[in-house]
């Protein structure tokens, strides 16, 4: 409901009439709320198109859409990587068990096991984003750049070196 408000309907003639593409079709699945949804997401877009923003804001939203782009990208990338490591055997799960035991404590196996899983995928799965992003930092020479930027940070720390020394 709550649809019946058309205060605005004036302005809204001269604009583009909205449409459902095939994928919004797809999306919405028959469901006639989700379509009024993607409608009105689309009415939104059209209505900010006209807006005039400052410098500031403009460059606060392309900093945001640039996020959910890399956001999209890293999962995407990292989707298929994170199910290759997500298999744990039985034996790794035992012997991180053995190593971490003074941690653990006297918890069973059985019993932690799904736990021990997940830290074992989990530190599998960063231990790949570490590695992505400082190869990332080689091949773009982001620390030269850091260096030159601020060469009194720079002096004092490596920025992006997120790898623990082994």
């Amino acid at each position: 409901g709550g649809n019946s408000d058309n205060s605005n309907s004036s302005s809204s003639s001269s604009r583009g009439a909205l449409e459902l593409t095939e994928i919004d079709k797809k999306l919405a699945n028959g469901n006639v709320d989700e379509a009024g949804k993607i409608l009105l997401q689309k009415a939104i877009l059209q209505e900010a198109k006209n807006e005039k923003f400052t410098e500031q804001e403009q460059y606060n939203l392309d900093l945001a859409k640039q996020e959910v782009e890399v956001n999209f990208y890293l999962q995407k990338k990292f989707d298929k990587d994170f199910s290759n490591v997500s298999a744990v055997s039985e034996e790794e799960a035992k012997k991180y068990y053995d190593e971490h035991k003074s941690e653990i404590g006297n918890t069973p196996f059985e019993k932690i096991k799904d736990a021990i899983v997940n830290e074992i995928v989990y530190q599998k799965q960063t231990e790949i984003v570490h590695k992505y992003y400082n190869d990332l930092a080689e091949k773009y020479k982001i620390n030269d750049i850091l260096n030159k930027e601020y060469p009194q940070e720079a002096a004092n720390t490596d920025n992006t070196k997120t790898e623990e020394k082994k």
